[in-house]
């Protein structure tokens, strides 16, 4: 080979080696890391759902994506479950009582998974509570306390077991007078829904917050566990507790959430099914546990119980942690003491 061979053939690869550079980087930039950017994006959006706000954080290269899809699950469940709104599943059981009525597989799943707290609460969450509450003004917000006569006659449309379901028929049944009211655990339900949609999509991050019923997926970007605030119920603006939390849900309620003020008293929302009155023992109650359904129920059920009654039940909860707060008292379960953070 000559020199001037020598010399073309050194340019054809310096081109080609420059070609491919180019190529290389024209790659990167436009394709992995595009790619690489999306695998990062997080969408955090925020709506008004079930009376309350809902948040949605996920991390993934499809997050917009996903949290518009959870948002459309989550708005279709309550357009089901809410009683308030006409034609779901639950009003259209309400307005035809003593009658049979098709409703979802959700609806099934809900009711039968509310029986079932009942049950294992021994009264004190029941699904037909609703009468009452209308009684108080709870749902219509025309609020009002009435009197022992009053309660006694509504009292005895509540009994969760007086449901019927037909499984194979995907049918429901209430007594007549009975008001289904699914508030108790519906909200839990839809967040789980939501958190279990965004499994199945292999989302590796993500938090939903629905007014105090927080479910989480993984860990925090800084590869450590979620922090999710308790607040104090006797200064609700402040946070007493922080709980680390990795795949899992946490729920709280407390008689500063929804109340109205009469005659010098302040009137809260979690009725005792047995008396028709607000619980008065404790001042809340934080449930931590996997299924948001399950500790949203038990939130209520435990404030219900009080102080002594719902000690013995969370030690007797395998499936749950919690935080019981009372008038000059706090019980913490041992699996929580050892993690939580006291601000």
């Amino acid at each position: 080979m000559n020199e001037i061979e020598w010399k073309n053939n050194y340019r054809v690869q310096v081109l080609v080696g420059l070609g491919v550079v180019i190529f290389l980087l024209l790659g990167y930039m436009f394709g992995i890391q595009p790619l690489l950017a999306e695998k990062d994006a997080t969408t955090q959006t925020s709506m008004q759902l079930m009376d309350t706000i809902v948040d949605i954080r996920v991390d993934d290269r499809k997050s917009e994506k996903l949290v518009a899809e959870t948002f459309q699950i989550m708005q279709d469940l309550e357009k089901t479950l809410s009683r308030f709104i006409e034609q779901s599943d639950v009003s259209r059981i309400n307005e035809n009582v003593g009658e049979w009525v098709k409703v979802s597989e959700s609806t099934l799943e809900v009711i039968q998974l509310g029986m079932e707290m009942g049950e294992r609460s021994q009264g004190t969450f029941d699904i037909t509570v609703g009468a009452v509450l209308d009684l108080w003004g709870f749902g219509s917000g025309d609020h009002y306390v009435p009197n022992d006569a009053e309660l006694e006659k509504t009292l005895v449309t509540v009994d969760y077991n007086k449901v019927e379901i037909n499984m194979e028929e995907k049918q429901v049944r209430i007594p007549e007078g009975t008001v289904l009211d699914l508030g108790g655990i519906a909200k839990g339900y839809v967040v789980e829904q939501g958190i279990e949609f965004l499994r199945s999509k292999k989302v590796v991050r993500a938090i939903i917050n629905a007014g105090g019923d927080i479910s989480v997926i993984g860990r925090r970007p800084d590869d450590n566990p979620w922090r999710v605030g308790v607040q104090d119920p006797k200064k609700p603006t402040e946070i007493r507790w922080v709980l680390p939390l990795e795949n899992t849900t946490v729920v709280t309620s407390g008689d500063y959430q929804r109340y109205f003020e009469h005659g010098g008293r302040r009137w809260h929302h979690i009725i005792d099914p047995r008396s028709g009155y607000p619980a008065d023992d404790l001042h809340s109650v934080t449930i931590v546990g996997e299924s948001a359904a399950i500790c949203d129920a038990i939130s209520t059920a435990v404030f219900v119980l009080g102080w002594e009654k719902g000690i013995e039940f969370m030690e007797r909860s395998a499936d749950v942690e919690g935080i019981l707060v009372g008038s000059d008292d706090v019980w913490i379960s041992p699996g929580l003491a050892k993690v939580i953070l006291t601000q």
